[in-house]
């Protein structure tokens, strides 16, 4: 795994220029090792022109034995009980879902069942990308109704978020949306060439503290630490990263809304 110091070039995407204009050095990372081959990672500093505060649980997978995983319910919790109740070692909230009835609106599976379908509405905008596990095995991948039609997931939990950031190397392409564009706390699972899985927490809507990331900058942030497949998942106020016996209740950043969001899912790390 590459050092975590940042260091990056201007990046050009739909016409939107992501600069970081200071470089991160390793050292201003506060760093705790959760579990042989897990560190938990947290800065809060200046990037792109702008108060970030960003919290990393990088799980290697060549230096233990892990599991992966999705877990869902019919009803909303918060992620510090939903991970709490699996007996995870980390996890991060899921994918988007509906706010007033509590349902996921992306394809959902878990232990070999599909419990959740993509809204229609939702393909070619937020449910571009998927997160399968089986066992310590990962991947990130493109999604689209067809993929969904045809069954295309074999692996044991997935879920469909969006947008899909980057796939074997490739930047996908991202449209000039406000969603896109503006700043808003972000979550997301990133993969490494070297076996690093990393579960990133971005705060923001927090002036003085964090300002959040557009999805750009979010991008670059994730591959200047390695990641060469990224997917984002819902963000705003569900953004949640739990470590277990960390932080409040496990939580260790901040949700914009004071207090941590029911959600219908997340994505999780056993040891």
């Amino acid at each position: 795994m590459p050092a975590m110091a940042i260091f990056l070039l201007p990046v050009y995407a739909a016409g939107q220029s992501v600069t970081l204009t200071d470089s991160l050095p390793a050292d201003a990372w506060s760093c705790k090792t959760v579990a042989s081959g897990v560190m938990l990672r947290s800065v809060q500093t200046r990037l792109f022109n702008s108060d970030q505060a960003i919290y990393v649980v990088d799980i290697d997978t060549t230096a233990g034995d892990f599991e992966f995983g999705v877990a869902a319910a019919d009803t909303t919790l918060i992620t510090s009980r939903f991970a709490a109740a699996e007996g995870v070692l980390a996890a991060i909230n899921g994918t988007f879902f509906n706010m007033q009835e509590g349902y996921n609106v992306h394809f959902v599976r878990v232990n070999g069942s599909d419990i959740a379908a993509t809204d229609e509405k939702e393909f070619g905008v937020r449910a571009t990308g998927v997160f399968s596990a089986t066992g310590e095995r990962t991947d990130i991948s493109g999604w689209g109704p067809e993929r969904e039609d045809a069954g295309a997931i074999q692996a044991e939990d997935a879920i469909v978020s969006g947008p899909l950031l980057m796939d074997d190397g490739m930047e996908i392409a991202l449209d000039s949306t406000a969603f896109n564009k503006n700043r808003h706390p972000r979550s997301l699972v990133g993969i490494t060439d070297q076996g690093h899985v990393l579960l990133i927490a971005v705060d923001g809507r927090q002036p003085g503290y964090a300002d959040g990331m557009s999805l750009f900058e979010l991008r670059a942030l994730a591959q200047s630490l390695g990641c060469t497949e990224i997917l984002n998942l819902d963000g705003g106020g569900s953004t949640a990263l739990y470590v277990k016996e960390e932080g409040n209740n496990g939580i260790v950043n901040r949700p914009s809304g004071k207090v941590e969001r029911p959600v219908p899912s997340i994505v999780f790390v056993k040891k």
